[in-house]
């Protein structure tokens, strides 16, 4: 056997392509089952049955289901002939069964199908001329539920039953072309297809206990919990009609294998069942003796399979009652791989030699500690936990090892063993946070795995899946890219947040507080709401949108696609496909009833489609911008192209300070109302609005920084106006700051909790050295203006254009407003007002250092305009035939 790769994981089993080599040279594609399920699953069936799982330990239902799949095969035809219709269902026929020794575990082997999962409507280019393949599915799959309920094939009809979300991802799709008669001036190629079901799964992972009607036909049979049973009885009538019918039109090869096929099945069916204690399924039968000695039998052989009994002590348990019966206990109490190797001693004397020998012997233990290493290393490697460089370690690095392999996820485990990879994911995280460059590729990367998946389940043609990443690498949507890929890098925090989520909501349930539960849940979407300010504050001068980005991210769960939605400003067909793959996502993540091709996910696609639809009425978009979209190869560098902009955008950027000061307002007092707000009672009533409370502090921090914004922006700008306007908001924030800086004479006069507040800020100054900074920063303004009159006669305009004026009117109405809430003795408004007008200070000082090189250039570009204006005036004096042009005119 070679393995090729690993197709899926389920409840029950691992599917892994492979291809078989047999002694005559023929080699085959098959896919094995490798019943070798997690704990949760072993749990629950020997809570059901009290027996170890079935199809993984008991050689009669690993024969049971290669027989059940030959026989629903053989069923479904003969139906199918005898009716004189075309059977559209087939079954992946079983190949051979095998036992797997390194996995302890029974292997069924089917035939390999080449098919794709039902197509949602909403992934075609005209969903309303396209047949829906989830309807004609469900369909087909009633169908044969009922053919195999009336054949006897109870638990088979689990399998297929709609009422299992899941079980659509059961049955494979393929079209093969219809029969028609082709006239001699048509083509061939116009043949109508038609599509094939292909069932490629009969097994069940858990009982059916999640359709009434199930549970309902178990009980009737005298079993609480149904799992893949079948009714005898029933199926045998059945089988004698069918073959009956078979002989009448001449199937004798196909009546003679459905006859022998139902009688292997109705014995491995019944040994199994019977090899089980299953103390809710007909519990009565255990008066038999034979029942009885069915079971010693069964466990002797499960227990010679896995070398837990030599052939000389099988004798004694088919005889010795005690001796069996301690052999059971000892499996039973400790359960698992503890209970085992005690069996091992108890019945098998080459263990016990082994034992005595890793007691005594030094060289021996040595060599096992070496052995066990390397095997346990090797399994490391298998699952991506360490690199294929590392070496068995020592007892303490194993140890780590061990203790990393049970608590952590293997991503976590390689970041914190490998420093090849640790390096290399500190590389990428850093570049995550810090390069915009690389924030674009990333989310870029993830677009391109979003169509290669949906180009590999065949819901995208190569051509939209081109089309679609041409106009996701268009520049238009480089800031939505970078938002999104810094989104998508969040998700590497998941490790950490789990747990804190899970142990807030435990601590919040036995009588903590709710903020337990509340506080934990908002991390990531407060991460996202930064992530989406920090694109808004670092584009606000490109004018890009990040209203919808910043109402979606602040959204638990569904956050991550703040940036998806935002899209749909730009790229109404990029966001729809991103939408929809987002929906799909989230349904397979859905425990129990989600997973691939299954009908949660295409309900869920259903219901986003029309959720687009009514958006799409609401939030009408042009179609030209989509069409517009440059592709990539038009611009290498994506941010100098969001860059480039107009001189005359440069002039004021009034909207956008007036914007981005709201924004930083809110943001800064709405934070500070919500801590007064949830730590109230160990908070004082004077802690936010009192005298040097929480919102005098962030206006003292607001006026440092636009103090230190202006220094710098004096030192960027060339231009003698900017640099003036510069010196301005330097003198301002400095004269301002000096007025909030707690005095250390007013301290005796305030309130407890405002001197608590006062004392904890730890510094104060006395009223004369504020008045003196005060003065100082009066008179440096003064000279400033005094040496601009003087040195630059160009920008006497600036103190009376609009360029200075308009500013400075919302300024000083800030100021106004606060003086007059001030008076009415609306503390709350008052300070809030002035963080307002701080903040406008400080957005000019940013905005003037990110656009000194633009300001520069527009200026020198002024100088130039007026220098040909002029030089024009000049000209049309010097000239008399346009003077005489004019006057005739």
């Amino acid at each position: 056997m070679r393995l090729i790769r690993t197709l899926g994981n389920g409840r029950a089993a691992t599917a892994e392509l492979v291809e078989a080599s047999w002694n005559d040279g023929r080699r085959h594609l098959y896919v094995e089952k490798v019943f070798a399920p997690g704990l949760l699953t072993r749990s629950i069936y020997r809570l059901a049955f009290a027996a170890p799982f079935a199809y993984q330990s008991n050689q009669h239902a690993i024969l049971a289901c290669f027989y059940r799949r030959r026989v629903v095969s053989r069923m479904l035809e003969a139906s199918a002939i005898c009716d004189e219709r075309e059977s559209s269902v087939d079954v992946a026929l079983p190949a051979y069964v095998r036992y797997d020794r390194d996995r302890e575990a029974y292997v069924l082997a089917a035939s390999f199908v080449e098919g794709r999962g039902p197509i949602p409507a909403c992934a075609n280019q005209n969903p309303a001329t396209v047949e829906n393949e989830m309807a004609g599915l469900v369909a087909e799959m009633r169908r044969v539920e009922r053919q195999l309920f009336d054949f006897g094939l109870v638990g088979s009809g689990w399998q297929v039953s709609p009422g299992a979300m899941v079980s659509t991802a059961n049955l494979l799709l393929s079209e093969h072309a219809g029969l028609r008669v082709v006239h001699s001036d048509e083509s061939e190629a116009d043949s109508p297809r038609s599509l094939r079901y292909t069932i490629i799964d009969l097994e069940s992972g858990i009982p059916a206990i999640l359709v009434w009607r199930y549970l309902w036909q178990s009980w009737r049979r005298g079993a609480v919990f149904p799992f893949d049973d079948l009714d005898s009885q029933k199926l045998r009538a059945s089988c004698a009609d069918l073959v009956d019918q078979l002989v009448q039109r001449g199937e004798q090869n196909l009546a003679a294998e459905l006859s022998a096929g139902v009688k292997a099945l109705v014995a491995a069916d019944e040994q199994w069942k019977a090899g089980e204690i299953a103390p809710f399924r007909r519990p009565w039968t255990w008066f038999s003796a034979q029942r009885r000695a069915h079971y010693r039998r069964t466990c002797i052989d499960r227990w010679q399979q896995q070398r837990l009994v030599d052939s000389e002590n099988v004798p004694a348990l088919e005889t010795s009652v005690w001796f069996f019966t301690l052999m059971w206990l000892l499996g039973v109490c400790p359960p698992g791989a503890i209970g085992r190797w005690f069996q091992s001693c108890f019945a098998n004397r080459s263990h016990r030699e082994r034992v005595r020998r890793f007691a005594t012997d030094k060289r021996v233990r040595s060599a096992f500690w070496m052995k066990y290493r390397r095997r346990q290393v090797k399994a490391l490697r298998e699952q991506q936990r360490c690199s294929n460089r590392t070496r068995p370690a020592s007892s303490l690095g194993f140890i780590g090892h061990r203790l990393l392999r049970y608590t952590t996820t293997a991503g976590v485990h390689r970041y914190l063993v490998d420093p090849t990879r640790r390096a290399r994911r500190n590389n990428q995280m850093r570049a995550l946070l810090f390069r915009g460059s690389y924030q674009i590729a990333f989310g870029r990367k993830a677009f391109r795995a979003a169509t290669r998946r949906w180009q590999s389940r065949e819901w995208l043609t190569d051509d939209e899946a081109t089309r679609l990443d041409s106009q996701f690498s268009g520049p238009q949507l480089a800031v939505y890219s970078r938002g999104l890929g810094m989104h998508l890098a969040i998700k590497f925090f998941y490790p950490l947040i789990t747990p804190l989520k899970v142990g807030g909501i435990a601590m919040a349930l036995t009588g903590g507080s709710v903020w337990f539960a509340i506080l934990p849940i908002m991390i990531l979407p407060a991460a996202r709401t930064l992530v989406t300010l920090f694109s808004l504050l670092a584009n606000r001068s490109h004018d890009v949108p990040h209203r919808h980005a910043m109402f979606v991210g602040a959204i638990p769960v569904v956050g991550s696609a703040a940036f998806i939605v935002q899209m749909w400003t730009a790229n109404p067909a990029v966001s729809k496909f991103l939408l929809r793959d987002f929906a799909s996502r989230f349904a397979r993540k859905i425990p129990i009833y989600g997973g691939p091709d299954s009908r949660t996910e295409h309900a869920v696609l259903a219901i986003g489609e029309r959720l687009l639809r009514l958006v799409a009425v609401f939030h009408p978009t042009s179609n030209e911008v989509a069409e517009a979209m440059p592709s990539r190869s038009e611009s290498k560098d994506v941010q100098s192209s969001i860059a480039k902009e107009q001189s005359h955008w440069m002039r004021w950027p009034y909207r956008k300070v007036m914007r981005d000061s709201l924004l930083a307002t809110a943001v800064c007092c709405g934070g500070l109302w919500a801590a007064n707000y949830m730590l109230a009672d160990s908070l004082s009533n004077q802690w936010l609005t009192g005298e040097n409370g929480a919102i005098e502090s962030v206006q003292l921090l607001v006026l440092v920084c636009t103090a230190i914004a202006g220094c710098w922006a004096l030192l960027r700008v060339k231009a003698s106006s900017w640099q003036s306007i510069a010196v301005a908001l330097v003198c301002v924030a400095v004269a301002g700051a000096a007025r909030e800086i707690p005095s250390a004479v007013s301290q005796a006069s305030l309130s407890d909790g405002a001197y608590q507040t006062a004392e904890a800020t730890g510094f104060a100054i006395s009223a004369a050295w504020k008045h003196g900074v005060i003065a100082v920063a009066v008179c440096v303004w003064l000279s400033r203006v005094a040496y601009a009159w003087l040195k630059f006669p160009e920008d006497r305009k600036l103190w009376f254009s609009p360029m200075f004026v308009w500013p400075a009117i919302p300024f000083a109405s800030c100021f106004v407003l606060a003086e007059l809430f001030e008076r009415s003795k609306w503390v709350a408004a008052e300070e809030m007002v002035e963080v307002f007008g701080y903040t406008m200070m400080m957005t000019v000082a940013i905005w003037m250092i990110r656009n000194a090189n633009v300001l520069r250039d527009w200026r020198s570009e002024e100088a130039n305009r007026d220098a040909r204006s002029a030089d024009m005036i000049v000209s049309e004096k010097m000239d008399p035939s346009a003077e005489g042009m004019k006057r005739a005119a």
